[in-house]
C-alpha cells in the first residue's frame, strides 16, 4: 500500500552532535510541508537540553501515539527502533528507521537519505511491509503491558548461574534438553540479530518462520532450528542459582524457573516503511561484506 502523511510522530532516544544538523534539516524539511509533528517527551527533554527545537512539535506523547497518527519515525539505532514497536503496539501506525549512527539493519534510512526520504514519503512513493513479531505467554508476565517481540524472545542465565537447563517442547512434543547459557527463539527479522550472533541462520522478513538458537551449548551437536510460523513452543527452564532472566528484545526481567514459556508468532505484525530502491538483499550485501574479499585489497 502507498503512505501519505500529515502528522509524523518522533521517537529516538539521544542522538550524538555531529547528527543533530541532519536532525534539525529533517524537522525543517518535515515543517516547511505542513505536517504535523508529535515529540516523545523524554526524547524531548533530552534534546531540549541541548538545542531549541521547541518550535517545531506541536504536542507530545509519552505512552501512546495520537489517535491521528500516520507514521513513525525512529531516531536512532536497530536498538531504538525495537523500541519504537512498544509504542506503535497493534495500531498499525508504520515506522520508518533513521539511522543516526553506522549500523543498521532496521534503521536503514542514512542521515544523507533523509531528504529524499521525506520527498518520497510526502509524494506518497513509498510502501509499506509488514514484519512479523514473536508472542511470549507466561504466568506473571513481566512484559504484560507488551508481550511481543519484533527480534527475539531469549532465556539467559544470571550472573549467579554457570548454565540452564532448557527443556524445550513443540506443540505438546518433547523436542530436546539444550544445556546452554540460554535460549533465542527469533523471528526472520530478528534472524540478523542475537541469533546471527550465535551462528543462527538468515531468513528472509518475508518468511513465516520463528528460529530456536542455543546460546553457547555445552553439547556441540546442538544445532539452530528453523520451525514453521504457525507453532507454539514451550520451555521449562531449570538453573543452578534458582531463576533465569528473559527477554523481549531489549526488556529484560528475572523471574523464578518454576515459571513456564509459551512461545509463538504474534497474531498482529509491525508496519515498516519501504524506501524505494532499498532492498533487504541489498541491506545484507552492504551491512555483513558480503563478497568482499580481502585478498582484492590494495594494502
Amino acid at each position: 500500500m502507498c503512505l501519505k502523511i500529515n502528522r509524523v510522530a518522533i521517537y529516538g532516544r539521544v542522538i550524538h552532535e555531529d547528527f543533530f544538523p541532519y536532525f534539525k534539516q529533517m524537522l525543517r524539511d518535515l515543517d516547511e510541508r505542513g505536517v504535523k509533528l508529535s515529540c516523545y517527551l523524554p526524547f524531548f527533554d533530552f534534546l531540549s537540553e541541548r538545542w531549541d527545537v521547541h518550535s517545531y512539535f506541536q504536542s507530545f506523547y509519552d505512552t501512546d501515539l495520537e489517535p491521528d497518527t500516520d507514521i513513525l519515525f525512529s531516531v536512532g539505532g536497530d536498538g531504538t527502533f525495537l523500541d519504537s514497536a512498544v509504542r506503535v503496539k497493534d495500531s498499525g501506525v508504520p515506522v520508518l528507521g533513521i539511522n543516526s549512527g553506522r549500523l543498521g539493519f532496521l534503521a536503514n534510512i542514512a542521515q544523507e537519505e533523509i531528504p529524499q526520504a521525506i520527498q518520497w514519503l510526502c509524494a506518497g512513493k513509498c510502501e509499506v511491509e509488514q514484519r512479523a513479531l514473536v508472542k511470549l505467554e507466561m504466568e506473571d508476565n513481566p512484559f504484560s503491558n507488551f508481550n511481543y517481540s519484533l527480534n527475539e524472545i531469549s532465556v539467559q542465565k544470571t550472573e549467579r548461574s554457570s548454565l540452564l537447563k532448557v527443556h524445550a517442547y513443540i506443540g505438546g512434543e518433547y523436542l530436546t534438553t539444550y544445556w546452554a547459557d540460554g535460549l533465542i527463539v527469533a523471528t526472520p527479522t530478528g534472524s540478523t540479530a542475537y541469533s546471527l550472533s550465535c551462528g543462527g541462520p538468515i531468513i528472509s522478513p518475508s518468511s513465516d518462520n520463528l528460529i530456536i538458537t542455543p546460546v553457547s551449548p555445552h553439547n556441540l551437536n546442538m544445532r539452530p532450528l528453523i520451525l514453521p510460523g504457525d507453532v507454539k513452543i514451550r520451555l521449562k527452564v531449570e538453573s543452578r542459582s534458582g531463576d533465569f532472566m528473559v527477554s523481549a528484545d531489549s526488556r529484560t526481567r528475572t523471574v523464578p524457573d518454576h515459571y513456564e514459556l509459551f512461545i509463538s508468532s504474534g497474531d498482529f505484525k509491525i508496519n515498516v516503511v519501504k524506501m524505494p530502491g532499498h532492498s533487504y538483499y541489498e541491506t545484507l550485501r552492504n551491512k555483513l561484506n558480503w563478497g568482499e574479499d580481502k585478498r582484492n585489497k590494495k594494502i
